[in-house]
């Protein structure tokens, strides 16, 4: 059998989180009915089911067990919530990094491309000027 916490004992009887007590017992009964051991002898299950729907009928229409347990209810959803702002956060940031990571990757491209444009520049300059490849790496450093 799981814990109570970590089973939803409204989803369990089929109501509302908001639902009275009387509808609490109204859908505990309806439930019963259906899954009673005696009403289904080829159901192993049954017997479990229905001590877990007699475990939610008795949480649920003791009103310091209910407080205590819509408490836990309320704060497993609250801590949902956040794990599931973090999984934003931490996706935004996996995100920013790879963006962080290309845009590195194409500014070495970048240079690269410097490198080679300056290798072009000086045999442009030595082939058609006929001058010597030193004079050119000046006269290209000054141009840039």
């Amino acid at each position: 059998m799981a814990s109570i916490a970590s089973v939803d004992l409204y989803e369990t009887l089929g109501v509302l989180h908001s639902a009275t007590q009387q509808q609490i017992i109204k859908a505990y009964r309806k439930k019963a009915l259906q899954c009673h051991p005696d009403k289904n002898p080829d159901n192993p299950k049954a017997a479990e089911l229905f001590h877990e729907l007699s475990r939610a009928l008795e949480v649920l229409t003791d009103t310091a067990a209910k407080d205590a347990y819509d408490k836990v209810l309320k704060a497993k959803k609250a801590a949902h919530i956040r794990h599931r702002e973090l999984d934003a956060k931490r996706r935004k940031l996996k995100d920013d990094l790879n963006e962080r990571e290309n845009r590195a990757r194409d500014n070495k491209e970048t240079k690269e491309d410097a490198a080679k444009n300056f290798q072009v520049r000086i045999y442009f300059l030595s082939a058609c000027f006929g001058m010597k490849p030193d004079v050119c790496v000046i006269i290209v450093k000054e141009e840039q």
